[in-house]
Order: structure tokens, then C-alpha cells, then sequence
């Protein structure tokens, strides 16, 4: 009898990731594949995805037919049921059909849609968690955009569409004239996600709110070249403007962090993302903050804030548990 797979997709504003693995989820069995995120029409993404997934399957002699289920883990907001992204940010389009392409490519295999953070707080559950952590946890992603998964008494919340845990676009901002991708203000990502990070420079750059010489030293003075990477490089050099927006990100992150844990009463909560590639100028901060003055931003007892140690693979292993779960009727989705 030949060996049956799980496949995993994820799909993020930049890179869209694909796995396949025995149906045991043996992390050693884990093969992958990752891609740009491509946005010239609304069926880019999925038919990316078709590709990639066909790519894999050849280059390692598996037949669609040994395939037993594929989890779709994408960035939201995300109908699980219709597999249909809607009003998203930084896909590209407000509106991406998924379920309909992709079921055309892989007919008769079942497919299982979540919101990305949804996926990837059971990625954390499954793979690295502590057992003292896994009823009550969250994860947060400070990448392209910002997102979360909360698992709470042992149960993964999803809500009516599968977006109960949209953190990003909660405000920590109420009277804010900061505009998010999404059309309104003062949301969190709009402050502390990488594109928020960038548009909030660039907007200073344009008036000259503050000096940022070093900050146009590092780009060359080409402004088209500024991204969050250059902007902390240049906040740990000194440069005044970004330092400023650092700071913020760091700022909002407290307050969205702070309300995370005061709504969910969490045990812990893992940090992942690209953002987290300058996590050594942001998550000691906030570590200190939620160890000595937690009651500034939250009522509950402070949860542990710890980074994810798969950093951007955990939305895919996330798609993978997602599979195998809803495959097995695991209690966690029950």
C-alpha cells in the first residue's frame, strides 16, 4: 500500500509556502517549497499554489491520489467555508477565490481553510509548546501584515467565518489619522507590521517630520529602497525619525499584546513573522514591560511572551496540523 500525505499551504502577503508530509506529521518528513506571492489577477495566488503543490508532488514521485487532505492556511479575512478571502490588506485584491481553483487542480481530495493565525497558533500547539502552555495559548504574526490564533480551555476559537482572532486590525489607536491598508484607522498593524513600519516613514519622510540622515545614507538616498529592514538598521545607528517609528512599533505592540492577554487570559503567547528578524529591538522591551508593569497595558496576570523557533514556517506547519486534525476529528477543533 503506498504511504498516504498531508499537504500544507500557506499564503502571506510575500511568500506563499507549500509542504507535503506523511500522515504522521513526523517533523523529519516535512518537505517544502516556497514562492513569491504573486498579485496580477485574483487567481494568481491560487494558481501559484496549484503549481507549487504539482512541482512538489513530481519532484518527490508522489501521486495526487496518495494525497489525503490539504490544509490551506492563508492571510484573512478568510471564510474556512467557502474558501473565500475577503477584505484583506495585502493580498493584492479585496476579494481571492481559493477553494474553487484549487479544487479543479486536485479534484476529490478534501481541503480545509483557515486564517492563517488560526493555523499557526496549532502549529505552535503541535510542534513546540509546553504542556503547561498548550489550553491557553496565542500566537501572533508581525510580518507583511499582523495576525493571531488563540486556543482557549484546550479549544481553538474559529468563530462564524473563521476570523475570531483578527488582532491586527483591532485599534490601539481610537483617534488615530493613521490610515491602515484596510481602510481604517489606527489599527494595530497600521503602527507595528512591516508595511505599517514603512508607510509611516515614508509619510514622515514626505513632510520632514524629524531628521533622518542616516536613515537616507543606508537607502542612498533613494527612498524607493526604504523597508522595515532599513528602518531598524538605521534605528540602531542613531537615526532620529527612525528610532521615533521604532519605537512606536514597539509601543503598539504593548498595547495590542495588552489586550490580547486581558480578552483571552493566556497561559503564554508566541511571537513569529518576518518582523522578527529585529526581534532583539523589540521583544526585550516588551518582556520587561509584562514582567514589571503588566497592569499598565492588561488586568489578567501576564502571560510568558516567547518567539516561535520555526520563525516564518509556522503558518505552514500550522496548514499541516490543520489537515491532519481536521482528518483524525482531533478535540482541539471539537
Amino acid at each position: 500500500m503506498k504511504e498516504e500525505y498531508i499537504a500544507g499551504i500557506d499564503i502571506g502577503g510575500t511568500w506563499i509556502r507549500v509542504a507535503l508530509c506523511t500522515k504522521d506529521l513526523k517533523e523529519d518528513n516535512i518537505i517544502k517549497k516556497t514562492s513569491k506571492t504573486l498579485k496580477e489577477t485574483k487567481f494568481s495566488i491560487s494558481k501559484s499554489v496549484c503549481e507549487i503543490l504539482s512541482e512538489l508532488l513530481t519532484e518527490n514521485q508522489i501521486k495526487k491520489e496518495q494525497l489525503i487532505g490539504i490544509g490551506v492556511a492563508s492571510a484573512g479575512p478568510l471564510n474556512i467555508h467557502t474558501g473565500v478571502v475577503f477584505n484583506n490588506a495585502n493580498l493584492g485584491f479585496r476579494v481571492i477565490p481559493l477553494k474553487e481553483p484549487i479544487e479543479q487542480n486536485f479534484p476529490g481530495i478534501p481541503l480545509y481553510f483557515i486564517n492563517d493565525g488560526s493555523g499557526a497558533v496549532l502549529g505552535v500547539y503541535n510542534f513546540e509548546a509546553e504542556e503547561e502552555e498548550r489550553d491557553n495559548l496565542v500566537y501572533i504574526t508581525i510580518s507583511t501584515g499582523i495576525g493571531g490564533g488563540a486556543i482557549c480551555n484546550g479549544h481553538l476559537l474559529l468563530g462564524k467565518e473563521g476570523n475570531a482572532v483578527e488582532i491586527g486590525h483591532g485599534s490601539v489607536e481610537p483617534r488615530s489619522k493613521v490610515k491602515c491598508k484596510c481602510g481604517a484607522y489606527g489599527c494595530w498593524e497600521a503602527y507595528s507590521s512591516g508595511t505599517g513600519v514603512q508607510s509611516r516613514t515614508l509619510d514622515a519622510l514626505e513632510k520632514r517630520d524629524s531628521n533622518a540622515d542616516k536613515l537616507l545614507e543606508i537607502v542612498g538616498g533613494d527612498i524607493s529602497k526604504v523597508t522595515a529592514k532599513e528602518i531598524f538598521q538605521a534605528a540602531r545607528e542613531g537615526d532620529n525619525l527612525s528610532r521615533k517609528i521604532v519605537d512606536d512599533c514597539i509601543f503598539y505592540s504593548k498595547v495590542g499584546i495588552g489586550l490580547i492577554n486581558t480578552y483571552y487570559d493566556c497561559s503564554a503567547i508566541y511571537i513569529g513573522g518576518a518582523m522578527m528578524r529585529d526581534k532583539e529591538q523589540i521583544i526585550p522591551h516588551i518582556v520587561k514591560q509584562f514582567e514589571d508593569d503588566p497592569l499598565m497595558f492588561t488586568i489578567n496576570h501576564p502571560p510568558k511572551i516567547k518567539t516561535t523557533k520555526y520563525e516564518d514556517e509556522i503558518g505552514l506547519m500550522g496548514a499541516l496540523t490543520y489537515a491532519k486534525y481536521r482528518i483524525e476529528e482531533n478535540k482541539t477543533l471539537i
